[in-house]
């Protein structure tokens, strides 16, 4: 192998691991975008989420990404405040298709301003996700939720030092601090 030979394998190879990487942030970017649309209560931003034929399962939903997001919606419409976390997000890529699992954190508070001792719920659990890319854009195709725990917890009044911090209230796309921050566009079915 010639000199020129050994350096076009050696860019060829970087250019294949630059494509890989720019996959796996594109699918951490998909896991964000999930929880941002919950917590900001952003249709538009869910629907840049999950392909509309997804197979979902989430214990009290099973059925298509398309029946899933009107649904997921009216669920989370109906409390006051609430956030979403993933982490330890774990893939394993094959071209344009991968198997993910992350893990899940979230928070459900009935009333959309804090109050001394309301009582709220904290959410632990699993995503088991296969995600696919079509037409260039990446989208859940197939997600089953697993529970590990849910538990009750008691807010603590925001007076004091702690009154001073800037609190979220009611969110949604009209919310005064709420940013878009994708480009992604809706998801389109195979």
């Amino acid at each position: 192998m010639s000199d020129l030979d050994d350096v076009l394998a050696r860019l060829a190879a970087v250019e294949q691991e630059l494509e890989r990487q720019k996959d796996l942030r594109a699918i951490e970017d998909l896991l964000t975008r999930y929880s941002r649309a919950l917590d900001w209560l952003d249709d538009a931003v869910l629907d840049t989420v999950f392909y509309d034929d997804a197979d979902i399962d989430y214990g009290f939903f099973k059925g298509s990404g398309k029946d899933f997001k009107p649904r997921l919606m009216e669920v989370e419409h109906g409390v006051g405040r609430r956030w979403h976390f993933t982490s330890q997000i774990k893939m394993d890529l094959h071209g344009d298709e991968a198997e993910v699992e992350s893990y899940n954190l979230s928070l459900s508070l009935p009333d959309s301003k804090p109050g001394d001792g309301t009582p709220y719920s904290i959410f632990f659990g699993f995503y088991k996700d296969r995600v696919l890319k079509r037409k260039g854009k990446w989208g859940i195709i197939a997600r089953k939720h697993i529970l590990v725990s849910g538990a009750p917890l008691a807010e603590i009044a925001m007076d004091g030092d702690m009154g001073m911090l800037n609190q979220i209230g009611m969110t949604g796309p009209a919310h005064p601090d709420y940013r878009r921050l994708t480009r992604a566009q809706p998801l389109e079915t195979a």
